[in-house]
């Protein structure tokens, strides 16, 4: 992703501003700016224009055109605050005349020259984004369109602010303007976008897509000698080599990056500034003797500052400590070679499924240094494995002196008709295995546990219980469990599973409707449930940055969770199942949440009366007697 430079265009028109497309428009830019401002890319140019605006300010002194932001590059919150109130203000601001004329027209050759003037003729990407519903304002003819894209060196995105229509998007086209749609036409990477599809776009989480990222390269060998040198593997006739690659398949999503800093005030406005804090380590030295001669004086002991050169790493033996010579210290590395070997094979149904719970990566044939003998004998093993229903297990090493893993190597053919990867469509067929971690001893858990529907007595017997009424409640049970799974296995098919995606990198930063993405959740894969808990945390953070920061609220109201997300970790809210003979044989019964339950009790706090000495003395001699 190279050099950018987006540039926003508000129509402030009265329509626009009854009709609240205006406060549309400013929940995406605000949540463009705010991603924006996130990655703090310094080639990463934003602007902002408001179209028939009552005010006038620009560098051309259009009429009714104004600047709201000049072009910066990154954006910092207090960039992203200003611009909006300033957006804002354009809407508070009263607009009477009904037959003002559309500076839509002036607007875009103003952000034009501005762009021209700015960047000059250097490479970058160059978008103008355009927020209206007034998409009759163009009455250009075919040689007026002409002129105005030798002026226009950007590519437009109009973003269609008109109420949806019954017949859907095909008819939302038709009611734009053919100037228009000759203009993006013309405009190489232009579109029409409608502005709920880019509210939608906002809200939905959006699951990143992998990147293509080598993570391993070396040798998959079957019948060589691991005790042996690596290199000494070509020559040995037994051993069958090939060169291979490997790329991550499934990749782990943490959580949002904090970090600790100061909260200072500056200025003579008290401005609030947050100063990242540095971590520096120092390393203390107290001299037991001293200190244990005095008890009372073990916490005046003086410490003795030492430097981080003085401090090695110790191993502990029983309750002493031993520290390992320098000559030693070589043998405690393993040497291992980066590669693959199979140790052997094993029947698919046999593997345990929750084995398979470490990050997966797709093995391919390296097509980079690898020749046509490793494809070919690549491809011919995984066709083996597959006809024979088998998987191998290996010896994993991803780099050089790095652990060793014990891993399972799944075969994979996937067929797929995607233009992108042949001119012409033609069915393609990608063979890999897929590597998975296998745990240690160390890391397996086995538990055994009881039978939930063994109804017991007080003093722990069985009590009997009809075979036909336990296999009944077994099926019910099942059907319970299944019905509050949080995906849809049945809906997507084996080969669904791994879809290739032809583009894994985008032009443009913004977050912008991809007719690919759409198709893949609209498959309901299991696979593709999103990081819920990430999701929710961003979905605050940008809440509490609207209220506090742009809105300067002093209250924060916590937004609610979006359906699409309440749907994966609630599903008895969408599935609703008839549980009645399920609770009739457990013989149970479903208690209802009461309103007051939860609440703690309010104890009144008043002065307490304490009886004297003299009273308590009293009463003792009296109990005594």
């Amino acid at each position: 992703m190279s050099a950018e430079s987006t540039t926003f265009i508000v129509d402030v028109s009265k329509n626009m501003i009854n009709n609240d497309n205006v406060s549309k428009a400013m929940a995406y830019i605000e949540f463009t700016l705010l991603e924006k401002c996130k990655k703090k890319r310094k080639t990463d140019w934003t602007s902002l224009y408001a179209a028939n605006s009552i005010e006038t300010s620009n560098s051309q002194e259009v009429p009714n055109v104004s600047q709201l932001s000049p072009f910066i590059a990154p954006v910092t919150s207090d960039d992203v605050a200003a611009t909006m109130r300033r957006l804002q203000k354009q809407c508070e601001v009263k607009n009477e005349a009904d037959d003002m004329e559309s500076s839509m027209v002036q607007c875009l050759l103003v952000a034009s020259l501005d762009i021209r003037e700015q960047f000059g003729a250097k490479k970058m990407l160059r978008q103008i984004m355009v927020f209206t519903d007034d998409l009759n304002g163009l009455n250009f003819n075919d040689e007026e369109i002409d002129v105005l894209v030798g002026e226009i060196d950007s590519r437009i995105i109009l973003v269609d602010c008109q109420e949806d229509s019954e017949d859907g998007e095909e008819e939302g086209k038709k009611n734009v303007d053919k100037a228009w749609l000759k203009l993006i036409k013309k405009l190489p990477g232009s579109m029409i976008l409608p502005m709920d599809d880019l509210l939608l776009e906002i809200t939905s989480p959006k699951p990143a897509v992998v990147k293509p990222v080598r993570v391993f390269n070396g040798e998959l060998r079957l019948g060589a000698n691991i005790d042996s040198n690596a290199e000494s593997n070509a020559d040995d006739m037994n051993c069958l080599s090939m060169k291979v690659e490997g790329y991550p398949a499934t990749k782990s999503l943490q959580s949002l990056n904090r970090r600790n800093t100061i909260k200072t005030v500056t200025g003579e406005n008290h401005s609030t500034k947050y100063i990242p804090v540095k971590s520096v380590i120092e390393y203390e030295v107290i001299n037991p003797k001293e200190s244990s001669q005095d008890a009372d004086d073990k916490n005046d002991a003086r410490p003795v500052t030492v430097s981080r050169d003085s401090i090695t790493k110790a191993y502990r033996y029983g309750a002493d400590y031993v520290v390992l010579p320098s000559t030693l210290q070589s043998q405690l590395v393993y040497e291992t070679f980066p590669g693959l070997d199979i140790r052997g094979f094993m029947d698919m149904e046999l593997l345990p499924r929750y084995y398979l719970n470490s990050e997966s990566t797709f093995i391919i044939a390296d097509t980079r240094l690898g020749g046509l003998a490793d494809s070919v004998t690549f491809g011919v093993l995984v066709d083996v494995l597959l006809n024979n229903r088998k998987v191998a297990v290996a010896r994993y090493v991803p780099k050089a002196n790095s652990e060793v893993q014990m891993c399972v190597l799944v075969p994979l053919f996937v067929a797929h008709h995607d233009q992108s990867f042949s001119g012409e469509g033609e069915e393609n067929f990608v063979r890999t295995l897929v590597l998975n971690r296998l745990p240690f001893a160390e890391d397996e858990r086995v538990s055994d546990f009881p039978r939930l529907t063994n109804r017991r007595s007080t003093s722990g017997r069985t009590l009997p219980e009809d075979k036909n009424e336990i296999d009944e409640l077994d099926v019910l049970m099942e059907e319970f469990v299944d019905s509050m799974d949080t995906d849809n296995l049945l809906n997507v098919p084996d080969p669904e599973y791994y879809k290739p995606i032809s583009q894994v990198t985008q032009d443009t930063t913004l977050r912008l409707p991809t007719k690919e993405v759409k198709e893949l959740e609209n498959e309901q894969d299991p696979l593709r449930i999103p990081a819920i808990g990430v999701h929710r945390q961003q979905q605050v953070l940008l809440e509490w940055i609207h209220q506090k920061v742009i809105m300067g609220s002093d209250a924060f109201d916590i937004p609610d969770i979006p359906d699409k997300l309440r749907e994966q970790i609630a599903p008895h809210v969408n599935k609703k199942v008839d549980l009645s003979k399920l609770l009739d044989l457990l013989q149970i019964k479903k208690v209802e949440k009461s309103a007051e339950h939860g609440k703690s009790e309010h104890i009144e706090e008043g002065p307490v009366e304490i009886p004297s000495l003299a009273a308590l003395l009293e009463k003792g001699k009296r109990e005594s007697t």
